[in-house]
């Protein structure tokens, strides 16, 4: 994966205090996606930035004949999933830990995806880092060519200027419909009881959270 990962730089923090010993490797091996050997044939729900994993339990015990890729790249978050995931026998879903592009660039998916979350990414606010945001003009394409007929992408966000952001993106792109474009649907907290520790910091710090839901035309 060297050269992927040199193709893809990662922004952020990727390892916490949580080491594999925390976990039995088998367990973690088990729920770890595996790009050479795992073969596909469901259609997939992909929860990107999944953190500790709160929205992919909800979507695989919402959707248990589907195919729950959570790709997340915080050490400590996939332990906490992949524990979750081992005591609840949940069976249905696959952790991918590196860089979401690298996954989306690499495996074939031939319509396979479903739907596409993408709950509280990292705004990025300063001008300077505008172009680490990940939902830009390429991204959007290249998720368009991989989301089956009318598949959706969920996108929520307490930041103002990378709503606007997403908004002017998804809109010159012609590619997607916006179709929650109402305002009483905008409001992330009194729509979707998916609880994360990011629309948690939202309510503490007094923030509006948004969710805006765009179609595959």
């Amino acid at each position: 994966m060297k050269n992927f990962n040199q193709k893809f730089k990662i922004f952020g923090r990727k390892k916490g205090r949580k080491s594999l010993q925390n976990l039995c490797s088998a367990i973690f091996d088990k729920y770890l996606l595996n790009l050479s050997s795992d073969s596909i044939a469901e259609k997939i729900i992909l929860d990107i930035g999944s953190g500790n994993g709160e929205n992919t339990l909800i979507l695989s015990k919402k959707h248990p004949n589907n195919l729950i890729i959570a790709s997340e790249i915080y050490q400590d978050g996939n332990i906490n999933l992949c524990q979750k995931l081992h005591d609840n026998r949940i069976s249905n879903v696959k952790i991918f830990n590196q860089n979401v592009l690298i996954l989306l660039d690499k495996f074939k998916f031939n319509n396979l995806i479903k739907e596409i979350w993408i709950l509280f990414p990292d705004p990025w606010p300063k001008t300077k880092h505008c172009k680490r945001r990940l939902i830009n003009t390429s991204f959007i394409k290249k998720v368009f060519f991989l989301l089956q007929q009318n598949g959706k992408v969920y996108i929520a966000t307490d930041s103002n200027s990378y709503l606007i952001f997403i908004l002017k993106a998804f809109y010159n792109s012609k590619l997607f419909e916006w179709i929650n474009d109402l305002p009483d649907k905008w409001n992330y907290s009194l729509n979707y009881s998916y609880k994360t520790k990011y629309l948690e910091k939202a309510l503490r710090n007094k923030k509006k959270s948004f969710i805006v839901i765009f179609q595959k035309i």
